[in-house]
């Protein structure tokens, strides 16, 4: 995808490792018809509305995507890195969330939800960089 700049419009992607008080992480199943990773398992996140900043994304995404509620201060920025292709990719920690998972909001774009042990996470069939962005979260907290 490219990296596109309009004003002040500027389209990235941002993810967050969330880590609970049990020391796993939520992984997320992508469901089969996803354009991006189809039937692995990742963390939250997705790509930028008109201008919104990383952290932002990464709030309404978490939200979206699981019925979590986080605030921006609770997120810990571990990597901005660049794909091929040029779309940045914001990467964050969390340790501090409210609510639970909601499987109906999981279900708009996944097909199902896991707390995954941190030395487990390995084991999942997960996109790129999934277990080093784990790696660098969970040395964090």
């Amino acid at each position: 995808m490219l990296v596109i700049n309009i004003g002040k419009r500027k389209e990235y992607a941002s993810i967050v490792v969330f880590i609970n008080q049990d020391n796993k992480v939520l992984l997320l199943k992508r469901a089969t018809h996803a354009n991006f990773a189809p039937g692995q398992w990742g963390l939250v996140g997705g790509g930028s509305e008109i201008n919104e900043n990383p952290t932002d994304t990464a709030v309404r995404e978490t939200y979206e995507e699981t019925g979590l509620k986080v605030v921006p201060s609770s997120l810990v920025k571990i990597s901005k890195t660049t794909t091929p292709d040029g779309k940045e990719i914001h990467a964050y920690a969390c340790n501090d969330f409210e609510g639970t998972v909601n499987m109906k909001q999981v279900k708009d774009e996944h097909d199902d939800y896991r707390w995954v042990d941190v030395d487990k996470v390995e084991d999942y069939d997960t996109p790129g960089n999934t277990a080093n962005f784990v790696k660098k979260a969970v040395s964090l907290f």
